[in-house]
């Protein structure tokens, strides 16, 4: 239990750093983009962003995050000549798909620029943002192949250097006058430099026996992939992608069609900065699938129903004031990093820091199912909640704007969250904290509470007054967690023993 412990909670801790610094750089771009586009070339550029977002679900057909799950499986089995076959047929894949979807976006992007985005600069951002995705494809696989192997460092180091890329070559592209041209460049030029690097770590370093093992024949290959169903696990895995492109993306195009690009360009600030919660999950989330397929091959069910609640527990202390301050927060913020002409998202904004909640202990279940081979589940649900989100969106968008979509969001991720609790059970014998959700509920309100007060005692410079006021709430959340004994010090002394052990 302890090395399952220790390995869990540094993986997460490294991917959790790597993801808030790469979170934070992903905010500066959109910072410096919104200081230096007008909101409606800022609302078109990420309005291609989602449509091409949208399109990249039939990229590789699931069949990239199929190696999270595979590679553990196929190293508990000495099977390395399915790990090497296993990346070539996936890359050969996604040759074929990414060929045919960016010629498609060619033959259509001038009737799209028109009829979809009106505006005439879409056509050409819409070839070019083609290209820079198409190359990124191949990136992505690079990333999960990293994390079937358990390379935390160098999975999370990929977004961290992409990140780092595209700020530099943002800044640069403004200074010498590209405009538009500026974050256009940066996501053709940054996937080139991450395939080269990153493509030399994976046969130097994490499989370095990839050219001395011999790949198995295709009809062979084609027989060994159906009997592990990774074709049917595959599927199942870009069906839940489709959903999840459906739910990020289905309001930027509603919006985008009802409401126009300067909504759009709204809607891109409040999304994004609640989004930075979602690092949180994509930490857990980069040790947990490939754990809880490493412990169920090994029947280690015990182990993953005292891990599972555990991350229930501490996921929901550590979330609610995070979301919380977001809330409080939201209209500083946007003023702070936007300016004025933004002031306006943060209602949506209030709205999706709640959803993100539910959306972190939704992602939770889902990278547990699918890491027990159960991604079905997974579909399902996110199925229901896609076809939710797109019909909300129609009714409430045209009626009430961003609004509409942030509680359309909100509510997709509700039914998610819900939808996967219930489905958990059947597979492992999990007590949900409820008791401790209730208190933390309680403790949050309060935290809030004391926010508002504070903030309206105070009157200091900004950055001053919102030290002094997170400094104080948080404090009292902390007390309040020990005083209605939510954790307590045996407890974290224990937790302490297992990792540093």
């Amino acid at each position: 239990m302890t090395s399952y412990t220790k390995f869990a909670i540094k993986g997460v801790s490294t991917v959790f750093v790597f993801s808030i610094i790469a979170a934070f750089l992903g905010y500066l771009v959109r910072l410096i983009l919104a200081k230096n586009l007008a909101v409606e070339e800022f609302g078109l550029f990420y309005a291609v962003f989602a449509f091409l977002s949208m399109m990249s679900i039939f990229k590789s057909l699931g069949f990239d995050k199929a190696v999270i799950k595979f590679i553990p499986e196929f190293r508990h089995k000495n099977r390395e000549d399915l790990i090497k076959s296993s990346i070539i047929y996936i890359a050969a894949i996604q040759l074929i798909t990414n060929s045919i979807i960016i010629i498609a976006v060619y033959l259509l992007s001038d009737f799209l620029a028109v009829h979809f985005f009106n505006n005439s600069q879409a056509g050409i951002v819409l070839r070019l943002m083609a290209i820079a995705l198409f190359i990124d494809s191949f990136v992505v696989l690079l990333k999960y192949v990293f994390q079937g192997f358990g390379k935390i460092i160098y999975y999370s180091g990929v977004d961290f250097i992409r990140m780092l890329l595209i700020v530099t070559i943002v800044f640069i592209g403004f200074k010498a006058g590209y405009g538009i041209g500026s974050p256009i460049m940066a996501y053709i030029i940054t996937p080139i430099v991450l395939f080269v690097i990153f493509s030399i770590v994976l046969f130097k370093t994490t499989f370095p026996e990839f050219f001395r093992t011999k790949a198995l024949k295709w009809r062979q290959l084609f027989k060994t992939l159906s009997e592990y169903k990774i074709n049917k696990y595959s599927i199942n895995i870009m069906l839940i992608s489709a959903g999840g492109m459906v739910l990020g993306y289905t309001d930027i195009m509603v919006l985008t069609y009802f409401s126009g690009l300067a909504a759009v360009g709204l809607y891109s600030i409040a999304l994004p900065t609640t989004r930075v919660l979602i690092y949180f999950a994509r930490a857990i989330a980069g040790v947990l699938l490939p754990l809880s397929s490493d412990l169920w091959v090994k029947g280690e069910k015990n182990l993953l129903k005292i891990g599972m609640e555990e991350l229930y527990k501490y996921s929901i202390i550590i979330l609610v004031p995070a979301a919380l301050t977001l809330f409080s927060f939201a209209d500083i913020i946007i003023n702070i990093f936007f300016g004025s002409d933004y002031i306006l998202a943060a209602t949506a904004m209030r709205i999706l820091s709640i959803g993100m909640i539910f959306h972190i202990i939704y992602s939770i279940n889902s990278d547990f199912l699918s890491g027990i081979g159960h991604p079905h589940v997974n579909s399902k649900n996110i199925g229901m909640a896609a076809i939710f989100n797109l019909i909300g969106n129609l009714i409430l968008v045209p009626l009430i704007g961003i609004t509409g979509a942030a509680i359309t969001t909100m509510t997709s991720y509700l039914i998610m969250m819900i939808y996967s609790t219930t489905k958990i059970r059947k597979f492992i014998d999990v007590k949900f904290p409820i008791t401790i959700w209730v208190k933390v509920i309680f403790i949050g309100a309060v935290f809030v509470l004391l926010m508002g007060i504070l903030k309206r005692l105070l009157e200091l410079n900004v950055w001053i007054e919102t030290g002094i006021v997170l400094i104080v709430s948080g404090l009292c959340y902390i007390i309040l967690l020990f005083a209605m004994n939510v954790v307590n010090q045996k407890e974290l002394k224990n937790i302490y023993k297992r990792i540093f052990s």
